[in-house]
């Protein structure tokens, strides 16, 4: 199989990601990956080769692909790093972080990380991203009506807190260790919404 170099734009016809997907699914097989991992760094690869094109190096993005679904939040503490991945699967670290960094960017990952400075990634079309949106959403939206009806505003800071403690310690749906990263991505997403609502209601 021919593999095109990322940076040609062009995404893959969809029987070329197929063909990519079961090359990636033997390479997983051959090095004993857990069947469920196997499974969501396949739907990534397939995600990524469909908009981005095929990989130059097909091995480390593989690699790559599981490196980033076996550093989920919910994985925490994981102490397994970069290099110590990339030694087991018996390829350069240089490569698996290129790959890795090119993912993440290309389909919108959130990178967290823990005390130790680890990375943990974030789907944006996991339940993680999805939790965090809706929360963040159903907050603006109510901080915005009570602006209005009351003329008293919370600072987006204080909304943050408010908004991060509740995902981590009464939602749990984000793991307590990552409450200090968490803060300025939610600060940033708030702004965000707010924006949209203030500019729906001017009817812009």
């Amino acid at each position: 199989m021919e593999f095109r170099d990322e940076h040609d734009g062009l995404a893959a016809n969809p029987r070329v990601v197929v063909n990519l997907v079961r090359d990636a699914h033997q390479f997983f097989k051959e090095n004993r990956i857990d069947e469920n991992y196997q499974m969501m760094a396949l739907d990534l690869i397939r995600r990524y080769a469909s908009q981005e094109g095929l990989p130059r190096e097909p091995d480390p993005f593989f690699g790559a692909a599981l490196y980033m679904v076996t550093r989920h939040p919910w994985s925490h503490p994981n102490p397994l790093t970069k290099i110590e991945f990339a030694s087991k699967m018996r390829m350069k670290e240089s490569s698996l972080e290129w790959y890795t960094n090119s993912i993440s960017e290309k389909l919108g990952f959130m990178v967290l990380h823990d005390k130790n400075q680890l990375p943990f990634f974030v789907d944006p079309d996991g339940t993680i991203a999805n939790v965090v949106s809706s929360v963040i959403k159903a907050s603006v939206g109510e901080e915005v009506v009570r602006s209005i009806v009351t003329g008293s505003v919370v600072s987006p800071n204080a909304l943050a807190e408010r908004i991060v403690d509740r995902l981590c310690n009464v939602v749990n749906i984000v793991p307590s260790a990552f409450e200090q990263e968490l803060q300025s991505l939610v600060q940033n997403k708030i702004d965000e919404e707010s924006n949209r609502l203030l500019e729906q209601l001017r009817g812009q």
